[in-house]
């Protein structure tokens, strides 16, 4: 027996990546899914690619926004598929037959399913997986790739939707929530799900700075009494520049070296790592 699916697509201005987008969705060798394009009053022509396409169960809308994440909360707002995927524009699906190969995972019942996902970067293509069992150090210094992930709709219900305070990591503090803090089951899927476009908001350099705000801001509000407490020798705590801690996970979750030396002392692999890290600036 299949589970419905609704995938949700927010865009605004950019109907060149909106176009991608639905080709890959419209091209899916399973359809018993929904699709819904959440525009925020483009200028452009992208509610011209929007009328484009006929495919069953194409839901859209075009309006202002307050953001990207009041535009996904409309898409859930209006979902009815037991899971959602959200695939932006400019994201797409890998190959034709990914949702008729990802329905079998589907049907375990987890609460978060996360496949592989590529990154579509300048300097070529670069494989992401998650790990094959989730761990609150991974949730606190990764993001679950977004447009990979199968995440089941009642948790929107149960723990609320994302959090419209914040611009650029809500989904971030939503699965660091659910799985890190309420304990949801989770599922890795051994699969390519999904092609990231590297231009969107949270991967523009430029916003780096917000994103760290914006995290340091979430692990206080949800570990008020623990975060950045001076007793505290856990590696995320411990870096004394806070914006420059979450640059040391970055550098940690993109080179193996870094994971290999994990059991060293925290002193030395810090240093090691500040050392990469002027090297690399």
């Amino acid at each position: 027996m299949t589970k419905k699916l609704s995938i949700i697509t927010i865009t605004y201005n950019n109907a060149e990546g909106l176009k991608q987008t639905m080709e890959s969705v419209a091209a899916q060798t399973w359809g018993d899914f929904e699709h819904i394009v959440v525009d925020g009053n483009s200028t452009d022509n992208s509610v011209a690619i929007i009328k484009s396409f006929d495919y069953k169960n194409l839901i859209w809308v075009s309006e202002s926004d307050s953001g990207i994440y009041n535009a996904m909360n409309k898409g859930i707002n209006r979902a009815s598929g037991k899971y959602v995927l959200f695939l932006n524009s400019g994201d797409y699906l890998e190959n034709e037959k990914v949702l008729t190969n990802v329905l079998k995972y589907l049907s375990d019942n987890f609460s978060v399913l996360s496949g592989h996902m590529i990154f579509n970067e300048d300097s070529g293509k670069r494989l992401r997986e998650h790990p094959n069992k989730m761990t609150f150090s991974y949730l606190v210094g990764n993001a679950i790739s977004h447009p990979s992930t199968f995440i089941k709709r009642e948790l929107f219900v149960k723990y609320g939707f994302y959090d419209e305070e914040f611009k650029v990591v809500s989904d971030w503090a939503f699965f660091l929530k659910v799985l890190g803090i309420h304990n949801e089951s989770y599922l890795k899927i051994p699969l390519i799900i999904s092609v990231f476009d590297t231009k969107g908001v949270s991967s523009n350099i430029d916003n780096l700075d917000k994103v760290y705000k914006e995290r340091e801001k979430v692990l206080a509000s949800y570990f008020p009494r623990v975060f950045n407490n001076e007793n505290d020798t856990y590696i995320f705590n411990k870096f004394i520049e806070t914006n420059k801690r979450f640059r040391y996970l970055q550098i940690i979750d993109n080179y193996p070296f870094f994971r290999k030396i994990a059991t060293l002392k925290l002193g030395a692999m810090a240093w090691l790592i500040k050392l990469f890290y002027k090297k690399a600036k």
